[in-house]
């Protein structure tokens, strides 16, 4: 069972062929479910939830090196994959049909675009739990913007001006951050200012659904998972109640992208709103017992939260 864990060490530098090699070891160990794992009467499954380009791929990279897990991307069968409703999950009776198929013990799914229905989803899949991944802002607002292009915040926060009812991004939004929206939008406004307000809509969520209260949800930050991505996973799985399997899934985490977003440039009243969240999330990592108690290198900018010393994977 090295063989795929030595094969990564020949892709992890190509995006491509990195995919290409994940998927092919997706084939590999449902086949290995079906021929050498009873079905199980319950299989355990983490969704992973947030706002976009917080690590949630990073996270589902390492998932996908465990034997004994499924994981399933946006664009699996499990979502649609046409617009106008790409990447939001099927019926929920679908998705559970096949995923109960499956045979793996643990089954991690990514569906951020349905992050706001994250209450029903942990209803609805009994033995069902969450992980928020949240990263600094700026970083954010820089790998959104380089990934997704320059008019992307605004794009994302169009709908929530036009009301849009079936679309993910304004599914939910609370009255009191649709003024927020509709005080900073405009259509030539900052693109990095616009990337930052959307980091604040998404990362609302979680005080809005009361997360930070619930027992079946646990927060990961992108910092700390790069920094010491051993201990971070550990605790991930030691959450949901399974056995970490080797060291070796973490073996390609690196922390190469923090602080890429350092310099951008926001305007004083976004940039309050975002540090003002920031905090309100780091309080509550804090105080969930997440953080690591050894004491960790920091750098302090500007108005920004302190952050851990450079170092990521993406």
């Amino acid at each position: 069972m090295d063989i795929p864990l030595k094969l990564s060490a020949y892709v992890k530098n190509s995006t491509t062929l990195s995919k290409v090699y994940l998927k092919l070891l997706e084939i590999g160990k449902s086949i290995y479910h079906q021929t050498t794992t009873q079905r199980i009467h319950q299989m355990d499954i983490l969704f992973i939830i947030g706002c976009q380009r917080s690590g949630t791929d990073l996270i589902l990279r390492i998932f996908s090196r465990d034997l004994n897990t499924t994981v399933y991307n946006e664009g699996s069968i499990l979502s649609f994959l046409e617009e106008p409703k790409e990447f939001r999950l099927r019926p929920f009776d679908s998705v559970k049909r096949i995923i109960e198929k499956n045979r793996a013990p643990l089954i991690i799914l990514k569906p951020l675009v349905e992050t706001q229905n994250i209450l029903k989803l942990l209803s609805y899949f009994e033995g069902s739990k969450a992980l928020w991944m949240y990263r600094h802002y700026k970083d954010v607002t820089m790998s959104n913007l380089k990934r997704f292009g320059v008019k992307n915040g605004i794009n994302n926060l169009r709908p929530i001006i036009e009301n849009e009812p079936q679309n993910w991004r304004s599914e939910y939004v609370p009255e009191r951050v649709k003024k927020m929206v509709l005080n900073h939008f405009s259509e030539d406004m900052n693109p990095f200012d616009a990337a930052a307000l959307f980091w604040v809509v998404r990362n609302s969520l979680f005080f809005d659904l009361n997360l930070d209260k619930h027992p079946d949800v646990m927060m990961c930050k992108y910092e700390e998972l790069v920094s010491n991505p051993l201990r971070n996973v550990k605790k991930i799985y030691e959450f949901m109640s399974h056995d970490f399997p080797r060291d070796n899934i973490v073996a390609e985490v690196n922390s190469n992208s923090l602080g890429k977003g350092e310099n951008i440039k926001l305007t004083p009243e976004i940039d309050r709103l975002c540090n003002e969240l920031l905090e309100k999330l780091n309080a509550s990592y804090i105080s969930g017992g997440y953080e690591a108690t050894a004491v960790t290198p920091i750098a302090v900018r500007g108005s920004d939260c302190t952050r851990q010393q450079k170092g990521m994977g993406s």
